[in-house]
């Protein structure tokens, strides 16, 4: 079924065209509310919570601009919410930008796929890992951050900051165990 025919449909109500969209859609939305959330079964909370939300403001969807990112966006911010109450609790205050000090990317952070940075980015604080996710991967700026966040556009700079300097030091932490390791079997 065309996507075009699949909005009208659920705009008009109808449960076969909304069940298309679920089938379509929900894989990719599910993977957008697990990166944000610390649990599958938030996820699929959220995921939930998402569909509610699609179906009841799909009118307001005018067909300019991308579905895809407009169902994104929702997923997105619905996942957010489930993680809201949890980041405002272990976020830090507002730190000027300026006061995070600069740091080299090492070599080795260009080598790395895609499930390795997943990985790294896993061991992030949550409140780290939810501003790196909203402007590395979702691509949202520093104000629709703050905003959707609660926190200023200063806050979403800093946790971006410190969410690449905690990256790579992990990087480099894992690079002095491997040649550590490498070494210690050379002399074996």
């Amino acid at each position: 079924m065309e996507i075009d025919k699949i909005i009208e449909g659920c705009k008009s109500g109808k449960k076969n065209c909304q069940e298309v969209l679920v089938r379509t859609y929900a894989p990719v939305l599910l993977s957008i509310c697990r990166r944000y959330t610390k649990d599958h079964e938030s996820a699929n909370d959220a995921l939930q919570e998402a569909f509610i939300n699609i179906f009841k403001y799909i009118n307001s969807y005018s067909g300019k601009g991308s579905f895809e990112g407009w169902l994104k966006r929702i997923a997105v911010n619905c996942s957010i919410t489930f993680q809201k109450k949890h980041f405002q609790k272990y976020h830090e205050p507002d730190v000027l930008h300026d006061s995070v000090q600069h740091c080299e990317i090492p070599q080795v952070y260009s080598t790395l796929g895609k499930e390795e940075i997943l990985g790294l980015l896993n061991e992030l604080p949550r409140s780290l890992f939810v501003v790196f996710n909203m402007s590395v991967i979702e691509g949202y700026n520093h104000k629709e951050i703050s905003e959707i966040l609660g926190i200023s556009e200063g806050t979403s700079r800093a946790s971006l900051s410190r969410a690449r300097a905690r990256v790579i030091e992990i990087i480099r932490q894992r690079q002095e165990k491997e040649n550590q390791r490498v070494n210690h079997l050379h002399l074996i």
